[in-house]
């Protein structure tokens, strides 16, 4: 592992100093009637039988903590680092074997932290990393230096620049849902659009796939797109441990492959936006591109019509990516607003795109 930095290793010897000056003996109060007391982590317990350091800690149910793995940029703790504490009787280190007497002081201290480690490889970089409606472009190239466990990026060098492409019409936008399907709502928002000959994307939940079937084969059959959205809709989800992240886009995969009749996204959206290094290689290792957005009206908390509209128009621009949802309540603002942008934006001279994975 890594050695311990200058500055852990004096807040560990601080922390330590700490615990054992508070666990001193103005601290300690013997019990009356015990023959003799010792402390555990300031917890006062009976000297009889305990003669031992190992047999003094299982009385007192402490543990001797291991050392913290921290992620290489932001020093987000990871897990344990298997790099084992220590035991200081009376300020001294002692073994689990180390006889004790009345009076004792017995302080378990963590493990010292260390950095995760790190490796090196040559990644495509730029903005095609990511769905948008631009063609003809290619990503870069980049040699990334990044965490191993936390993906987090350390160091970046740009070998070969990418280019951006262009949009196949010069004011041309993409319209995307979130967290359908709905049973009421989204046969709403695919009549309005269908009526526009309009396509969109919509990004499924995987236990409303599962739930309504039906409605996903309707959003095939409109010539809409599918993107996943996982499965639980968890907005926490780069907190969660790597297996219940993958397990969450794997199972929704599967759920809008099932129901759909066989069409396999290839889209991810993160649930709240809640984007992370290991979410975003989780999503293209399962051979999906991560769909964001440019354009949120914040339609879900319900601002009212009228406020949807306006900051969709403020908020557009050519290439933009319109969040809006069918799904996660009750929609009547969202579609009355989309009835009017139907209408409005080809005033505007915008059209209709499809984010390309």
């Amino acid at each position: 592992m890594f050695p311990t930095p200058p500055a852990r290793r004096v807040a560990l010897l601080g922390v330590t100093a700490a615990l054992v000056m508070s666990c001193g003996p103005s601290t300690i109060t013997h019990r009356a009637g015990l023959p003799g007391s010792i402390s555990v982590n300031g917890r006062v317990v009976a000297l009889a039988g305990l003669d031992t350091v190992g047999a003094a800690l299982s009385e007192a149910a402490a543990h001797i903590p291991s050392g913290r793995l921290l992620s290489v940029v932001g020093h987000h703790p990871l897990g344990s680092d298997q790099q084992g504490g220590a035991v200081l009787v009376n300020g001294t280190a002692a073994d689990l074997e180390a006889s004790l007497h009345n009076g004792d002081h017995v302080v378990t201290v963590p493990g010292p932290d260390a950095l995760e480690p790190t490796r090196t490889a040559v990644e495509p970089y730029g903005l095609h990393l990511f769905a948008g409606l631009e063609v003809g472009g290619h990503p870069g190239r980049a040699r990334v230096t990044r965490g191993a466990v936390s993906g987090e990026v350390l160091k970046r060098v740009v070998l070969t620049p990418a280019s951006k492409g262009r949009l196949t019409s010069a004011r041309q936008i993409a319209l995307t849902f979130d967290d359908g399907p709905n049973p009421v709502w989204t046969p709403k928002v695919l009549a309005l659009l269908a009526r526009a000959h309009v396509h969109a994307t919509f990004c499924l939940i995987g236990r409303q796939a599962v739930q309504y079937p039906a409605l996903v084969r309707a959003i095939v059959a409109g010539g809409h797109t599918l993107c996943n959205h996982t499965f639980s809709h968890d907005e926490h989800l780069p907190s969660r441990p790597p297996a219940v992240q993958r397990q969450e886009l794997v199972k929704t995969q599967q759920a809008i492959t099932r129901a759909s009749g066989g069409v396999v996204p290839q889209l991810f959206r993160a649930p709240g936006g809640a984007w992370s290094p290991q979410v975003e290689q989780l999503a293209r290792g399962l051979h999906m591109t991560p769909l964001k957005w440019t354009v949120d009206p914040r339609d879900w908390a319900k601002p009212g019509t009228n406020a949807i509209i306006a900051k969709t128009l403020a908020q557009l621009r050519p290439g933009g990516m319109v969040l809006l949802h069918d799904g996660g309540g009750g929609r009547e603002q969202t579609y009355a607003a989309l009835a009017f942008l139907l209408n409005r934006l080809p005033q505007l001279h915008f059209t209709y795109g499809i984010p390309r994975a």
